[in-house]
């Protein structure tokens, strides 16, 4: 147990930097805000939790409604988006004080809605464009990844521990390409379906 203990140690410190570097690349694309709440998410963590003596689990709570916001679109904003919103707020505001009882029920739900969005963005550029971007499929995976991870753990702890360690290992991986590749790189564009365009004259 200490030899995986000191393993995961090894991955936190490796993973913590993939993902510092990563928004460096993702500068103004749609997703950098994500990049750079997913890149601050575990330093911050752990240095709030060692100076101010705060649940890492509440600083996840906190964190989730940060990712939810860093997806979401604000081009069309109805009084039913800001009703949501707000009701997000308010319910992360209650399981930030009632975190053992609904801290990671509410941690793992907010991701799932943010999967909920990157699936949706990539279909509408599927539609848009006419191509699937592999930028996308790798970011549906990573955060499926991190679904399922909260799942195994919140289900099974026994399971999920490992889960939550090979997982981790995948996702250093993804980050490895997000650290080097953005967005609108065309290389990463497979056609699927022919766009009509108008063109005048």
């Amino acid at each position: 147990m200490s030899e995986l203990t000191l393993y995961y140690k090894y991955l936190a410190i490796i993973s913590i930097v993939v993902w510092l570097i990563t928004p460096i690349r993702q500068y103004k694309t749609r997703y950098f805000w994500f990049f750079l709440t997913l890149g601050l998410a575990d330093p911050v963590s752990i240095i709030a939790a060692r100076n101010f003596h705060i649940m890492i689990t509440q600083l996840y709570v906190i964190l989730s409604i940060l990712f939810f916001f860093s997806v979401i679109e604000y081009k069309k904003i109805t009084i039913y988006k800001v009703s949501f919103y707000i009701a997000i707020v308010g319910v992360g505001c209650f399981s930030f004080f009632h975190v053992w009882e609904y801290g990671a029920f509410f941690y793992t739900a907010v991701l799932f809605l943010v999967l909920v969005v990157i699936v949706k963005q990539s279909f509408q550029f599927v539609i848009e464009k006419g191509s699937i971007n592999i930028f996308h499929m790798l970011l549906i995976f990573y955060q499926a990844l991190n679904v399922f991870k909260s799942l195994s753990m919140l289900l099974n702890f026994s399971t999920g521990v490992w889960f939550y360690f090979i997982s981790n290992v995948v996702q250093i991986l993804i980050g490895i390409f997000f650290a080097l590749y953005r967005e609108d790189d065309p290389r990463f564009l497979i056609e699927v379906m022919r766009v009509n365009k108008f063109e005048n004259g």
